[in-house]
């Protein structure tokens, strides 16, 4: 068999109940899909999701019972994870028909890489057979790696965020991205909603589209100055959440490991900061101008991370002959030429996300600002003998609403 068609995407980041995009993903797939059929030749194409498929850290589930997702793997936890998987495959049941259905035509095949927001299916693995069958109709046990080699296309593909602090701890560690995910994130609208005086402001739920992480203290100041009748119930609850945060045995934990010696600004007190700086009571006193400096900082240290991480690995002795690094993760797409590795021009690409993004803007110098956008992103592999002799193509888009 030659080279086939390859395709893939990231980060659609599957939930059973919190807000998802305007458009459906079985929507998307639709006209994803009538480009890919044009053009995979005689062979099935194959499409390999990068990561964060599904969103089971943040799941109003967890808050149920008293196992977290950053908790020690163990039978109650497993017990939860099967729980959010099998409701997220009801709630998305068009979009894996879809795919059951290309694959039973011989069409499409499968690959599957974890990421930080779907780690635990490595713990879970009835729960990855029943993804499995839900997107193939195969009823089988399977394995989802961590990384893949596609070496007929010189690909490394890898969900990327083993380069981000917040989302990754060494030796399948929970990180400290799960904490924030599911005890600010996930409880911050229904707790805040249980003390408003005011009609309820849809735009509470958008927390959760945020990117990146660390924005989030600046997006939860921009709701609170922008809609009135929810400024002190805002900042009491955000105070509220970020105290017990702060007071998280886990989290308290992982602040302790981060520490870089008397001098260091390490990346714990870096957290630490944006939340103090985020609360009612450093909030008032707090300038625009120093918040968004802040915020560039953070901002420069992420966006150039993943593609120096690319080149690195490509300079690794087993990942010879390589050419390409794909991750997702941040759901920001880029593509980047890396120079010549091996003799080889190395390309890095980010495959962004398939859902939206509220994505934070600090360059104007005033106060950080977010642009609200349904974003799609894909990257294309051809087959051998493509009638246009492509080697790639990478195409993202995003939809801003008015």
């Amino acid at each position: 068999m030659g080279r086939h068609l390859l395709v893939f995407v990231s980060d659609l980041h599957l939930t059973e109940s919190l807000k998802g995009p305007r458009v459906a993903k079985v929507d998307m797939l639709q006209r994803f899909w009538s480009r890919i059929d044009a053009a995979r030749g005689a062979e099935p194409a194959e499409i390999c999701f990068v990561g964060d498929l599904f969103d089971i850290v943040r799941s109003p589930r967890w808050l149920e019972g008293s196992r977290r997702p950053y908790h020690e793997p163990s039978p109650a936890s497993v017990k939860v994870v099967e729980e959010i998987v099998d409701s997220c495959l009801v709630r998305e049941a068009p979009f894996f028909a879809k795919l059951r259905e290309l694959c039973a035509s011989d069409g499409l095949r499968i690959s599957y890489v974890l990421g930080n927001h779907d780690r635990l299916l490595r713990f879970a693995p009835k729960a990855r057979r029943a993804i499995w069958k839900a997107m193939t109709g195969k009823d089988e046990d399977v394995d989802f790696p961590s990384e893949k080699i596609f070496p007929e296309h010189r690909v490394l593909a890898h969900h990327g965020h083993t380069g981000d602090f917040i989302c990754y701890r060494p030796e399948g560690a929970a990180p400290i991205g799960d904490a924030i995910g599911l005890e600010l994130i996930v409880r911050f609208p229904p707790l805040l909603r249980k003390r408003l005086e005011v009609p309820d402001p849809g735009e509470l739920d958008d927390i959760d589209d945020v990117r990146p992480i660390y924005a989030v203290p600046a997006w939860v100041r921009q709701v609170g100055e922008y809609k009135k009748g929810i400024i002190g119930p805002l900042h009491s609850t955000w105070a509220q959440l970020v105290e017990e945060f702060l007071d998280n045995q886990f989290v308290r934990e992982w602040m302790k490991s981060q520490k870089q010696g008397l001098f260091g600004f390490d990346p714990g007190m870096q957290l630490k900061l944006l939340l103090e700086l985020s609360t009612g009571r450093i909030m008032g006193k707090t300038q625009d101008s120093r918040l968004t400096r802040v915020y560039r900082l953070f901002q420069h240290n992420f966006d150039g991370r993943f593609a120096q991480r690319a080149a690195e690995r490509l300079a690794e002795p087993k990942y010879h002959g390589l050419q390409y690094v794909v991750n997702g993760h941040s759901h920001f797409p880029s593509l980047t030429p890396l120079g010549s590795i091996h003799g080889r021009s190395g390309v890095y690409f980010n495959t962004g996300t398939w859902r939206t993004v509220h994505q934070i803007g600090t360059h104007a110098g005033g106060r950080p600002g977010f642009l609200a956008y349904d974003a799609m992103t894909y990257l294309v592999f051809f087959p051998a003998g493509d009638a246009l002799g492509r080697e790639y193509e990478w195409w993202t888009g995003a939809m801003v609403g008015s």
